[in-house]
Parts: structure tokens; sequence; C-alpha cells
């Protein structure tokens, strides 16, 4: 059973573009109890968490390669060094991918 992967991210697209919508819509009258929202600011930080750790420990190529030499695991710290030092969100995603490439280029 072969599932067309661009047909899946746009489902996904979707669904996520119809969660976040709901509390953005007017018509709509959501109104969230301070609680709800307290619990809501670390969903964030707990996704983007979840993206970035796998890439980063498990995104070396073969178990032959050494942990050490990962590109991914240098981008990382790299990215995150930018990012306590420089608020400006853009430039650190910049920062980082050109990091990362150039470390891959290298190795």
């Amino acid at each position: 059973m072969s599932i067309n992967i661009e047909l899946l991210i746009l489902l996904m697209a979707m669904i996520t573009f119809g969660c976040r919508y709901l509390f953005f819509m007017k018509s709509l009258p959501i109104k969230l109890g301070t609680k709800s929202k307290q619990l809501l600011k670390y969903t964030a930080p707990s996704v983007l968490t979840v993206m970035w750790v796998p890439i980063v420990f498990l995104g070396h190529n073969s178990l032959e390669e050494p942990f050490f030499l990962s590109p991914f695991l240098y981008g990382g710290v790299i990215t995150l060094i930018v990012s306590l030092k420089v608020k400006n969100t853009l430039f650190v995603v910049v920062a980082g991918m050109a990091s990362f490439s150039l470390i891959n280029w290298i190795i």
C-alpha cells in the first residue's frame, strides 16, 4: 500500500491550518480559560523539541560514522548559541541553515 507523500503533506497542512484558524476566527466565540492559555504556552517549545531532537541526535547517515562528526550536531549547537545571543528568529534560522550547510560541505 503506497501513500502519495504530497497528498499526505497537504492533508496535514489542512488539518493544522483548520485547528489554528478556529482560534483566530472572529465569528466563532471561542474563549479559553487562564489555565488553558497557560498550558498552551508550552506547546511550541515541546513540538519544536520533538522535531529537532531526532534530527540532531539521529541525523547522521550511518552507524559507522562517529557522532561527533555529525553536521547536524554542530549545526544544532551553533543555532542554539546564536539563538541565545540574537532574538531575531529569521536570522537564527538562516544562520543555523548556513552553518549546517557549511559544516556538511566541509565534513
